[in-house]
Order: C-alpha cells, then structure tokens, then sequence
C-alpha cells in the first residue's frame, strides 16, 4: 500500500515546478504564487482567527524550477488575539490537494488520539489530527477552493510545466505531486449562479485618487495604461498609514494583490474583468519628485 504522511508545524514551503528548462514563464510564476498566497492567507483566516499572515517569496531556486515561500503570522487587535497562531497551513494545503486528486470517492477514515488515517483504495493518507479537522473547516471556503486553482492555472498556462508539488522544507517527505493531466480538477473559478470567475493578479496600480479611511469606498487607479476604481481592503496598510509610516499621494505606485472579479461575456464566452479590489499592499512607492531649479 502506498502512504502518503502530510506534515504539520512548517513556516515555509517549496513550490516546485517539475519542467526540464529549469526556467518557467513569468506570468505562470506570478499567477500560481498569487494563488498560493490567496490559499494561504483564507486558511489563515479561518484556523488562525485574530492573526494576519504575510507571505513572501524567499528565493527562486532550480530544481526542476522552484520558489520557496515563507509565512510570516502578526497579531492583530482582535478578542482572538491571546490565542497562539498554528503554523499548519501547509498541511491543510497539501491535505487538501491529495483530497482533489484522488476524485470522488468514499474513503475509509480512521481517527486515532494524534494522526487520523484516510485510506483510498490502495493509498493511505496519514494526517496529524489538527491538520485533518483544520482542512474539513477550510475545505468549504469557495474562496480557498478558488486560490488553490490558481496555483495551477498558472502552470497550466507553461507548456513545460509537467507537474507541481507542494513540499516541506525539510525535503524528506515530498509534498504530494500533481500531473498535469490533473491540473483541471482543481480548476473552481466559477464562483455564483451568474458564472463569475475570481482570480488574483499582482499588479503596480499608479494612484489617481485615495480614499484615505478604512472602508469599502473605492480608490482610483492606472494599471496597464486603464483607470481602474478599486477599495483597498487592507488593514495593515491602513495601519501602516495612520501611524504615519506611509505618506500617499497621487502618481504614488502601489504594489498590491488585486482580487479580480471576471464575468464571461455572453457573446464571445470569454471572461473579462468585472470588479477589483485590493487585497494586500506588498509595497509603497512614492512618486519621482523633481527638484526646483
């Protein structure tokens, strides 16, 4: 039989590309750490209550082509606060993919005092016992659903990609790896009734008009030479902002995650931007100011 052992208590983790050009698309890396990054920060939302998380990039490494991810947990001023965050997100992540590959199935689930056992068929499934009851609480997060999809839509988008996998740093017990073959069935873009699709885009967003209060209210910007109108969600940036650590003004560059909502036109079926949002603020840069002469 063939186990598979999800890891737990892990700040970091590998996303690796399986490709033998030991390079990959940009737009394909920067699509799937985007998802991973959305992945990563609604399971945080959900397990970790009273805590926000940050998720860098640490290095870009060979090997078939990999980047390594870190999670950085800060507190936040919330009545869950006292409670000490639980670095399992990469075990609900990689818990989850086996899930999805292993397709619509009725496994035999065994739950001992540390670990529970899942066996599918010929494969078992060893998962700590916080991880398996975390992912049963993040697995319905259509937003988590979508994220994950991303990390492979991105792939999907290099032909060279073949497979993706998800590892601990450790590298001793490989994250479960996925074919490309598989890539589709994590595809959930669809969101609504109506067919609307989300994705998330890193994006430089040139400031025309700032909405300096927390809220819903939408800001103006200019990406790829189009206005946008887009609120600004959040709230370490607004803290940032009233602790006078970031002065804005118009022409300033922000480097944001950009929630995107896509409605397929009926015409054509392609999906075209709805609706943005502005999800995470990665960095300010204020604008070149010339000097008087």
């Amino acid at each position: 039989m063939a186990v598979i052992e999800i890891g737990s208590e892990v700040d970091r983790f590998v996303l690796h590309f399986e490709t033998d050009r030991h390079q990959i698309n940009a737009f394909a890396l920067a699509t799937s750490i985007a998802g991973l990054a959305e992945a990563v920060r609604e399971a945080s939302s959900i397990v970790n209550p009273g805590y926000s998380v940050e998720v860098v990039v640490e290095a870009l490494e060979e090997g078939s082509f990999e980047a390594v991810v870190k999670t950085i947990f800060e507190k936040t001023q919330s009545v869950f606060s006292h409670e000490a965050s639980k670095a399992i997100i990469y075990g609900v992540i990689a818990g989850y993919i086996v899930t999805k590959m292993m397709g619509p199935s009725d496994p035999t689930i065994i739950v001992n005092d540390g670990s529970v056992i899942v066996e599918y068929g010929d494969t078992e499934v060893v998962v700590p016992r916080d991880v398996y009851e975390a992912q049963k609480q993040v697995e319905r997060s259509k937003r988590f659903e979508n994220a994950v999809g991303q990390i492979f839509r991105g792939a999907e988008s290099d032909t060279t990609v073949t497979a993706v996998r998800i590892d601990p740093p450790d590298r001793g017990r490989p994250g479960p790896e996925v074919p490309r073959g598989m890539f589709s069935r994590f595809d959930m873009r669809i969101v609504d009734e109506n067919g609307d699709s989300v994705v998330v885009e890193y994006a430089n967003l040139e400031i025309s008009r700032a909405i300096l209060a927390r809220g819903k209210r939408k800001w103006e910007f200019f990406w790829r030479g189009v206005k946008i109108s887009a609120p600004v969600t959040d709230e370490r940036f607004y803290d940032k902002f009233f602790a006078h650590e970031v002065t804005i003004a118009p022409g300033d560059v922000l480097k944001a995650a950009v929630r995107i909502i896509q409605r397929q036109d009926r015409d054509s079926g392609i999906y075209m931007n709805h609706s943005y949002e502005v999800i995470e603020v990665i960095d300010h840069i204020p604008r070149v100011r010339q000097a008087s002469l």
